[in-house]
């Protein structure tokens, strides 16, 4: 069985290093909370639609991203984090 590896330009590599270095500290404060899990669970769901938009970016765009893609994977996790806060404080 062969497997083969999705060819990615460089530049998302920075990119993605800059939204992990957000999302880890964020995501080991919100485990942190003593709420029983409740921000924590905010937190992993924000990072599991910024996981699968990046993904889809990543397929759709291989090789030549646009710079909203850069920009959404550099700086999007924050305001899908403050999204899914507000709907889960809402709800």
């Amino acid at each position: 069985m062969e497997s083969t590896a999705l060819p990615l330009t460089p530049r998302y590599r920075d990119a993605i290093f800059f939204s992990l270095l957000q999302q880890v500290p964020f995501a080991l404060l919100n485990g942190l909370i003593l709420d029983g899990g409740r921000m924590a669970k905010i937190c992993g769901i924000a990072m599991l639609g910024f996981s699968a938009a990046a993904a889809l970016m990543m397929v759709r765009r291989p090789l030549s991203p646009s710079s909203f893609d850069i920009l959404f994977l550099r700086w999007g996790f924050l305001p899908l984090y403050l999204l899914v806060f507000g709907l889960g404080v809402a709800l």
